[in-house]
């Protein structure tokens, strides 16, 4: 049988390749969803005070800076800006 790389797996399912970190940011992020959709897309979600929500369950503004720019380069989050509101879209 023939080894495979971690990258191997990681592009079957790039939840693999991240931090633990980031896979709790994930998590947090998933609670929010369907919570305040958006009338025209409704898997996409906004987390009003998310800095604040967040750090209430340990996250630091560098933790979540950092582990969304993580889950963009996975292609695992979508961010739009939309009427001064970061919208947000988990795959």
């Amino acid at each position: 049988m023939e080894k495979q790389t971690p990258e191997f797996y990681t592009n079957m399912n790039p939840l693999l390749g991240l931090s633990s970190r980031t896979l709790r940011l994930y998590s947090a992020l998933d609670v929010f969803r369907g919570k305040s959709d958006s009338i025209d897309k409704p898997e996409w979600f906004r987390t009003p005070n998310r800095d604040e929500i967040l750090g209430k369950v340990g996250f630091s503004k560098a933790d979540i800076d950092s582990g969304i720019t993580e889950l963009i380069d996975a292609d695992l989050l979508q961010v739009q800006d939309k009427n001064r509101d970061q919208w947000y879209c988990l795959k």
